[in-house]
């Protein structure tokens, strides 16, 4: 581990050959990321693999697109007086701009080449080797509420930024257990627990997919490092089969904000666990306090924390723009609230927002302070030669989640023709909840949306009663519900569809029809099949396509399971079918214990039989 003391350094580059010189030049204690360079360590993709490890210096390639989540998350593993040096892409873009406006800000010129923006290197603290006041006082208290044997356990959240000293205090916490046994280490990847794990070296580390196969055993003692990086419903998994004793996650998030982590986990702990205590560490361990990389980050990605002078340039109501074009104050209230409200959020949201020009912020302010804000995009129309490949499955090119698909899940191309505005995420200050403001905001991006010629607007999120509460009164109804269970939420995908043309037409209304219907088959089952005929020929369009291989079974299976309900009640596989919760395996029994594929086979041909 280094001692060195001072600064650390950044180097933001856009000449090539400079870069591969600096590359070249590396000390051993350094990495190298990049996608095209086959001389480097590790793909940008690989970045994940690298938290908990410390380098002097830190190559990032991101001449074909700047990876802000990469940045963010390697940018703590530079030491003190170390480096930070990012290729940028060699065509200009709001945010490399704002990279490089924001470090003029912390960092002075060491040279006259252009192209680098350095530090000179000040005086600074040596990095002590101790633990910090603030992980002395936190050692104190774990200790104290362990020799508590009068109080139910209790459990200790802990938060900080990057290089606080989280692990370490973790790994001491641990190594002065008495009964170590008893205790199990997990994280999102074991290299996230390496520190801890030094300081810690009997310590048993248990992967925690592999953790929630194990039996309930509220005898053992849990230890999460990175808590953010594991998905929510997981975490809380794990906290109702073990015993819940320290939680630690950063809070400038990389891979999934661990500020809304630490939001939504910690009220739900609080309504669950019988005891909590929450503890941050803000002195930095890692560098010396000021530390101007650490400051250029925090700005660069919005990752600060702290109140946001509100705008006195911005009157009372909503506005919609994109993020390039708002002012600072502006778009930092708007991405604090989005930071704040949604677990998934990181700083490779910025980069989005400010580079794509189909994305777009509406925000309702008050007073000049945001109290609402949503992430919007424009979607549609698909281009006409990928059209029919996407319905049939061939293609799925990114972006155009909505058109896409209805066009290819429903089986309705025409949707692919139509210009649609999605609300990818909708935020509201805690003060201004319940209140109807997101209701507000809503109905003014309606009407800005007929005022710019969209057809349609929709979103996509994990569905839930509440949600599902809150956008069917705003006039977005159902339309499809996935049966793959999002990796975060452990809830099912849900699109709701709002029209900007008139509510009588009778497609539009077909397919409100149709998603209420299934929403009812889920929750209900078999008693809820309640199909009108003028719902078949959507009906027919799905089958058709499961029959000819293009949509899987799971797509398919609502139309199956009214189809055999209507059409062949008395069949032996109706009873089956009707159930929501039924899958490929199950139908294999059925069949005398065929595969899933076989069974799906099976399946096509006893429905082509029968049509």
């Amino acid at each position: 581990m280094s001692q060195r003391s001072g600064y650390r350094k950044l180097e933001l580059l856009h000449d090539a050959s400079l870069w591969q010189q600096h590359c070249q030049a590396r000390p051993s204690l350094s990495i190298y990321l990049s996608d095209k360079d086959k001389h480097a360590d590790a793909a940008l993709s690989r970045y994940r693999d690298y938290l908990g490890h410390e380098f002097e210096q830190v190559f990032i390639d991101c001449s074909d697109g700047l990876h802000a989540d990469a940045i963010a998350a390697l940018c703590g593993t530079v030491t003190a007086s170390g480096l930070l040096s990012i290729l940028l892409p060699v065509e200009d873009n709001p945010m490399s701009q704002r990279m490089t406006r924001c470090a003029a800000k912390f960092y002075r010129d060491n040279a006259n080449n252009s192209s680098a923006t350095m530090l000179i290197e000040t005086a600074a603290s040596a990095r002590t080797r101790y633990l910090t006041d603030d992980q002395q006082t936190i050692l104190q208290i774990l200790d104290e509420t362990a020799q508590d044997t009068t109080t139910e356990p209790t459990t200790h959240i802990i938060t900080a930024e990057r290089g606080r000293g989280k692990s370490t205090l973790l790994g001491r916490a641990l190594a002065k257990a008495k009964e170590q046994r008893s205790i199990i280490v997990t994280a999102p990847r074991k290299a996230n627990a390496k520190v801890l794990l030094q300081q810690a070296p009997q310590a048993r580390f248990v992967a925690w997919d592999k953790l929630l196969e194990q039996p309930d055993n509220p005898d053992t003692q849990l230890i999460i490092d990175e808590a953010a990086g594991l998905p929510l419903w997981a975490t809380e998994k794990l906290c109702q089969k073990f015993t819940p004793w320290l939680l630690a996650t950063t809070v400038a998030g990389y891979e999934g904000c661990g500020r809304g982590f630490a939001v939504h986990f910690t009220d739900w702990a609080r309504s669950t666990l019988p005891e909590v205590h929450i503890h941050q560490l803000t002195q930095p361990l890692r560098w010396p306090v000021n530390d101007p990389l650490e400051q250029w980050l925090a700005k660069t990605f919005l990752l600060d924390e702290r109140a946001v002078t509100v705008s006195s340039n911005c009157v009372t109501g909503t506005f919609i723009q994109h993020a390039s074009e708002l002012e600072e104050s502006l778009l930092q209230q708007c991405f604090q609230l989005l930071l704040n409200a949604h677990y998934q959020s990181s700083p490779n949201d910025l980069n989005l927002l400010l580079t794509e020009p189909a994305h777009k912020l509406a925000y309702r302010c008050e007073r000049g302070k945001v109290i609402a804000v949503a992430w919007l995009m424009s979607e549609g129309p698909v281009n006409s030669p990928l059209k029919q490949e996407i319905k049939l499955g061939r293609r799925r090119p990114k972006g155009n989640l909505l058109p896409q698909a209805i066009g290819y899940f429903l089986q309705q191309d025409w949707a692919m023709d139509l210009c649609w505005l999605r609300v990818a995420r909708i935020a509201v200050s805690t003060d201004k909840r319940r209140r109807g403001t997101g209701s507000q905001l809503l109905t003014d991006i309606l009407q800005w949306a007929k005022n710019h010629h969209y057809q349609m607007l929709g979103t996509s999120f994990a569905w839930s009663p509440q949600l599902d509460q809150f956008w069917q009164k705003n006039s977005y109804f159902p339309w499809r519900f996935s049966s793959r269970i999002d990796s975060v939420s452990a809830r099912s995908a849900a699109i709701y569809v709002c029209s900007c043309i008139p509510s009588t037409n009778s497609r539009y209304q077909q397919f409100n029809a149709w998603g209420e219907l299934q929403l009812q088959w889920l929750s209900k089952g078999k008693e809820a099949l309640n199909l009108t005929e003028e719902l078949a020929d959507i009906r027919a369009d799905i089958i058709k396509a499961y029959c000819a291989k293009i949509v899987p079974f799971d797509a398919a299976h609502f139309a199956l399971a009214q189809w055999f309900y209507w059409q062949h009640n008395d069949h032996p596989l109706t009873a089956i079918l009707c159930r929501p919760d039924i899958k490929l395996k199950q139908l294999g029994q059925y069949w005398g214990g065929l595969s899933k594929q076989q069974a799906n086979e099976n399946l096509c041909k006893e429905v082509d039989s029968l049509r």
